[in-house]
């Protein structure tokens, strides 16, 4: 390549911290707290929740037309008397079937109905209000706090709900002391001769990467090829070609994925992942993982904001724009504040040296432990790692922060990565899912925001 155009490329390069896993941990991967196998084929089918637009007048309507239709049914089905006993009974049956399905689907529709009604409950007319406003509905011909109830459920469904996509969050590995730990997957469907396939999702990947494999799977009129780019790794730098995958699902949602050809084998992932989804293309939803109940919700833009997405319980953590396109945040460490990027694709949280030295663990400490434990980045190096003790608090927007107390699974390690970041001679960490991936997380990239559940926990060794 000319010097001036690989000058340009590493200019407009993305960058990924890469997936970091312990590489003698490969035993221990297994679906987190979950009964099915841990390595989901690409043909499993992914349930995608859709919802649809009523109204509580419509449901109401509804309900009514089908009671009466139903009426019409059992009046206009009656056998005359030659008629047979079986007949009789079968066109009952055939009745009482129908009326129970019209009866499972209006109940089924008025608790979805009740329960953003139920949401809206809890709030000030004034927020009810606000919030109809940010969705472009009345709110001036509501004379009671029941009309604004019932207005902005349906205005929450309308236009927020009926735009979502839920899919079960599966999570593939696990290192041992930290039972919630293993990297997030989404099912999209890329066509071709592979269909359905799971992608990792990686905070710490500024684009997406596919697989050579999944990427020969494709179609070719699917598939354009860019220019080489040069990108970051959690151990180092590489030069990847960039590909515009079109006809690419999520449930009933197509897009055009950009990503990079990367081999993902040196981290250990099996070959059924086809790649990872990083913040370009988190960027299109305000992303809601709830690893307690194994669910993910995609929501639309301004979600949150609308009020859609109930955050209350949650810390709000500001995120930062790093030059190179990462997200970062705020953190404590022992007391000392330092910047750290947010990285799904990371197994653990990992400090540098400077950072466990400036929070009063230097390599001499005796409460650093060595051996043993190893990471890989993407391009198939590995790195020793310490590990070492610590309470480490994200900083939030607000009063409360949320701490988590480690022992011994905080790591210490001086990562190329970190010193391509600009962080070879200041305190720096990237955040990673023994942190961010347990209870309720909200991750909205485009207002740069995450939010995270509250408390303290302690991982042992």
């Amino acid at each position: 390549m000319p010097r001036d155009a690989r000058a340009q490329d590493v200019a407009a390069s993305r960058c990924e911290t890469g997936i970091l896993k312990p590489t003698n941990r490969d035993a221990s991967r297994h679906t987190a707290h979950r009964p099915r196998a841990a390595f989901a084929s690409p043909a499993a089918v992914m349930a995608t929740t859709t919802t649809t637009t009523t109204t509580t007048t419509r449901i109401d309507r509804v309900a009514a037309s089908s009671s009466r239709a139903a009426s019409r049914r059992r009046s206009s089905t009656s056998t005359p008397k030659s008629a047979t006993a079986r007949s009789r009974t079968t066109v009952r049956r055939a009745t009482t079937s129908d009326d129970d399905v019209a009866d499972d689907a209006s109940t089924s529709e008025r608790a979805r109905v009740e329960r953003w009604r139920a949401r809206a409950r809890t709030m000030r007319a004034k927020i009810l209000k606000g919030y109809l406003a940010r969705l472009g509905a009345r709110s001036d011909d509501c004379l009671e706090k029941d009309e604004l109830v019932d207005r902005l459920a349906e205005t929450w469904m309308t236009k927020c709900e009926n735009f979502a996509i839920t899919v079960p969050l599966r999570q593939l590995g696990n290192i041992g002391g930290n039972p919630r730990s293993g990297y997030a997957l989404v099912t999209l469907d890329v066509g071709g001769d592979i269909g359905l396939c799971d992608f990792v999702i990686d905070t710490g990947a500024t684009t997406a990467l596919i697989t050579p494999k999944a990427l020969d799977m494709l179609d070719k009129d699917q598939v354009k090829e860019g220019a080489a780019v040069r990108g970051l790794t959690g151990t180092g730098e590489t030069l990847r070609q960039k590909v515009s995958i079109s006809e690419v699902r999520l449930g009933s949602k197509e897009f055009v994925l950009d990503a990079v050809v990367t081999d993902l084998t040196a981290v250990g992932l099996p070959a059924t992942i086809g790649g990872l989804l990083g913040l370009d293309w988190l960027g299109n939803f305000e992303v809601e993982f709830d690893f307690e109940q194994s669910v993910i919700t995609f929501w639309p833009p301004g979600s949150v904001k609308n009020g859609a997405v109930a955050v209350e319980d949650l810390v709000r953590v500001r995120l930062n724009q790093h030059p190179v396109g990462l997200k970062t945040v705020r953190c404590s460490l022992n007391g000392a504040e330092l910047d750290a990027i947010v990285d799904m694709g990371s197994f653990f949280s990992v400090v540098n040296w400077m950072a466990s030295t400036t929070a009063g663990i230097g390599p001499d400490s005796d409460k650093v432990k060595r051996g043993g434990l190893q990471v890989t980045g993407v391009d198939g190096k590995s790195m020793a790692m310490a590990m070492a003790p610590y309470d480490l608090r994200v900083l939030g927007d607000g009063e409360e922060d949320l701490t988590s107390t480690y022992q011994g699974m905080c790591c210490i390690g001086d990562l190329p990565a970190f010193a391509a970041l600009g962080a070879s001679v200041s305190p720096f960490m990237a955040l990673g899912l023994d942190v961010i991936g347990r209870g309720r997380m909200v991750f909205n990239a485009k207002d740069n925001a995450m939010y995270l559940s509250k408390g303290d926990v302690t991982y042992g060794v």
